[in-house]
């Protein structure tokens, strides 16, 4: 099967992935859970470095994508797609000079897709008010082995909201821009009452099988289909859309971010899209 989500090829490609989804799912606090999935890691890269020449660069992406995916999966495996039409008016839509005041994530951590592009996870620390991102070429667990060889292709940052993007995101290499640029929007995007994010089977699942799934008539035939998909690696994702999007496929002017006051005495603010045309 031909998996469309990184953080799918992932699980399918790192031994200790299914170890990683118990610990976080399981430890009550993410400092220890973090220290046992870094030694499990440890232990399976020492174990490797016994046939292969395991590079440090590679032990410090995987140590970084672990703790990415453990998360992921101690909230929920939420998976964010993008559909293809808003993709395209997020890519011609200049970025924000900040994030908003308060963010409208469906969960804690997420991995968020970008067609073309990769994607990204997220783990959002409201408690120092921040978002810690790891960033995922879409090539990423593509060879079940190469990833020993050679680190995969990934960047990490973290931004600080409502605070200034421009700098924060600079240090992140030119090659990575793009998508950080579509997730960041993306993450704005999610704010705007206009956008909606409607959950379904992959479109890489087989139709019987999800019309099974989604049969309401019979309770014991859905779960049973449900059970077969998740058994077979398919995931349930969250498209992000917006209504009356019109067609964009050549847009003669860029999209912006404009700041709205509102509240008693205009004391808060929120981002308002105003569209590419």
């Amino acid at each position: 099967m031909a998996m469309q989500y990184a953080v799918q090829r992932y699980a399918a490609t790192r031994p200790w992935a299914k170890r990683a989804g118990q610990i976080f799912s399981q430890a009550l606090k993410m400092e220890q859970a973090s220290e046992e999935l870094a030694e499990v890691a440890r232990r399976e890269l020492d174990r490797a470095a016994q046939v292969f020449p395991v590079p440090d660069a590679a032990r410090q992406s995987e140590a970084m994508l672990a703790l990415a995916y453990g998360c992921f999966v101690r909230e929920g495996r939420v998976i964010v797609h993008f559909e293809p039409a808003l993709t395209t008016a997020l890519a011609h839509t200049r970025l924000p000079s900040n994030l908003p005041d308060t963010l409208a994530l469906p969960a804690r951590a997420c991995f968020v897709h970008v067609e073309g592009l990769g994607g990204a996870c997220l783990y959002h620390d409201e408690a120092d008010a921040a978002l810690d991102l790891v960033l995922m070429g879409d090539t990423l667990g593509l060879d079940t082995t190469s990833w020993l060889l050679e680190a995969e292709a990934i960047a990490s940052l973290r931004i600080s909201y409502p605070g200034e993007l421009a700098e924060q995101i600079a240090a992140v290499d030119e090659a990575w821009q793009p998508l950080l640029a579509a997730v960041i929007n993306g993450l704005a995007l999610m704010t705007q009452p206009r956008a909606s994010l409607v959950r379904a089977w992959e479109s890489a699942a087989p139709l019987a099988m999800v019309a099974q799934a989604n049969d309401e008539t019979s309770h014991k035939a859905r779960q049973k289909a449900r059970s077969t998909l998740l058994k077979e690696g398919f995931s349930e994702v969250s498209y992000c859309r917006v209504a009356d999007l019109p067609a964009l496929d050549a847009p003669q002017t860029q999209g912006y971010w404009r700041r709205q006051a509102f509240g008693e005495g205009k004391a808060h603010s929120r981002l308002v899209w105003v569209l590419p045309r």
